[in-house]
């Protein structure tokens, strides 16, 4: 369940070609545009699928005037391709840079074969919600993201309700958590009502010979926290990072460093071996 590239549409803003800057117009007719917008979204003659609800749309007033930013996720698998005009051959695109290109017939053959195939990640958990949810978790994850993303980057702003949306652990339509909502932020007491199996060990082996190990780290831990993807996913990190050397140094806004190239490889090493790194 990574996150996939999104998009997003401003209304009310336009480049000046001469001198490539962005002028604010402003939308004087807000109600008939967005009016408009929604019966062109909706009409499956024009948009084979509306994966945009009111969430993903606000209004804002920059220097006076009205404007209407509109947050495009990127579809779910069983909504690929999500194509124009009633035509999936000529009307699936994908976004380069600053360009819109057509989908070759192979691209979009992928796309309907994996559509047809269930991902465990986004089983809907009709007996979970945000309530269940581990708060200190998904604020764990939220930092992590701002640093991961940038401190600019348009989902910062979210409510966490929109967030978890938006990397669906949540699912739009229920509001009910994803299996791997559940997995990443929930607690482990519900974790395992859902996969008895649920285990995860860390071990830390002096003698290979052996298999002695002298620390050791399991979800099932006795102890405050909630045993779940994320926060084992921290710990673990956080244990392997702790003796690497941090050189000084400082970023653009003289604020030190402490992320080096080495606590970067050992995350996505990390990663790599565990379920978070299909919410990144």
């Amino acid at each position: 369940m990574q996150i996939q590239k999104g998009g997003i549409i401003v209304l009310g803003i336009k480049e000046n070609k001469e001198n490539k800057k962005y002028e604010v117009q402003g939308i004087e007719n807000i109600n008939d545009i967005l009016k408009n917008f929604w019966n062109t979204i909706n009409n499956k003659q024009k948009v084979s699928n509306n994966i945009i609800n009111d969430d993903y749309i606000k209004i804002i007033k920059i220097e006076n005037k009205n404007i209407i930013i509109i947050n495009v996720p990127s579809a779910n698998r069983k909504d690929k391709p999500v194509y124009i005009n009633n035509n999936p051959i000529i009307g699936t695109y994908k976004r380069f840079h600053e360009g819109d290109y057509k989908c070759t017939e192979a691209e979009i053959k992928v796309m309907v074969n994996e559509s047809m195939e269930k991902s465990k990640d986004e089983i809907i958990l009709e007996e979970y919600d945000i309530d269940d949810i581990d708060n200190e978790t998904l604020e764990s994850y939220r930092k992590r993201f701002k640093l991961h993303k940038g401190a600019d980057h348009e989902w910062n702003n979210l409510t966490d309700k929109e967030f978890l949306h938006m990397i669906r652990a949540l699912d739009r339509k229920t509001d009910r958590l994803t299996l791997a909502g559940l997995l990443m932020f929930g607690k482990v007491q519900d974790i395992v009502q859902v996969k008895p199996n649920y285990f995860l060990d860390y071990r830390e082996i002096n003698d290979i010979t052996t298999e002695r190990w002298s620390n050791r780290i399991t979800s099932s831990e006795d102890e405050c926290w909630s045993g779940n993807l994320w926060t084992f996913f921290t710990k673990i990190v956080n244990r392997l990072t702790a003796d690497i050397e941090v050189p000084f140094a400082l970023d653009k806004d003289m604020m030190r460093i402490d992320d080096t190239d080495v606590h970067k490889s050992v995350r996505e090493r990390t990663c790599k071996y565990s379920y978070t790194y299909r919410l990144f």
